[in-house]
C-alpha cells in the first residue's frame, strides 16, 4: 500500500465507473439516484492516497448492483477503500465482485447508525464489511 501522493482525476475515474459526480450543495436525500456521488473531497482524498486504480475498484465494487449503487456516501466509500487497502488479498479473489454484490450496503449503513458506536461510522462499516467478506471469522472459536 503506497501512502504517497498520487495524481488523481476523480472525474475521469467516475466516468469510467458510470458514476455521476455532483456538488454537495445539490444533495437531496429524497431525490438521490443510483450512481450519484456528492462527496468529491472523499474521492479525491482516497485517489491521492491510494491511486486511481484503487479508487476505480472501490467505485466499481460499489456500483456493481443497483441497490448498492445508491450507497455512494462518504462513510461507505471510506469503509470500502479502507478494507481493500488493509486486506490486499481481497483484490486477488476471483469471486470478489460476486461476494461484494451479495452484500446489502444500505443495511450495513443502517446497522452502523443503529449501533451508535463511539467510533467513526466509516470504522464501524469497515468492521461490518470485514465480517461479511471473511465469513470464516464468524465461525472461528
Amino acid at each position: 500500500m503506497n501512502r504517497g501522493r498520487h495524481r488523481c482525476d476523480i472525474y475521469r475515474v467516475a466516468r469510467q465507473c458510470g458514476v455521476i459526480l455532483r456538488d454537495g450543495r445539490e444533495h437531496s436525500p429524497t431525490s438521490r439516484k443510483a450512481r450519484e456521488c456528492f462527496c468529491k473531497p472523499t474521492l479525491r482524498e482516497i485517489g491521492r492516497a491510494n491511486g486511481e486504480d484503487h479508487l476505480k475498484l472501490v467505485l466499481m465494487l460499489m456500483t456493481g448492483e443497483d441497490h448498492n449503487a445508491r450507497e455512494l456516501y462518504a462513510d461507505m466509500i471510506k469503509a470500502v477503500s479502507g478494507v481493500l487497502a488493509s486486506q490486499p488479498d481481497l483484490v486477488r479473489r476471483p469471486a470478489l465482485i460476486d461476494e461484494f454484490n451479495a452484500i446489502d450496503l444500505a443495511s450495513l449503513r443502517r446497522a452502523a447508525r443503529t449501533f451508535n458506536l463511539s467510533m467513526a461510522r466509516s470504522d464501524a462499516l469497515k468492521v461490518l464489511l470485514m465480517i461479511m467478506l471473511y465469513p470464516s471469522w464468524r465461525e472461528a472459536e
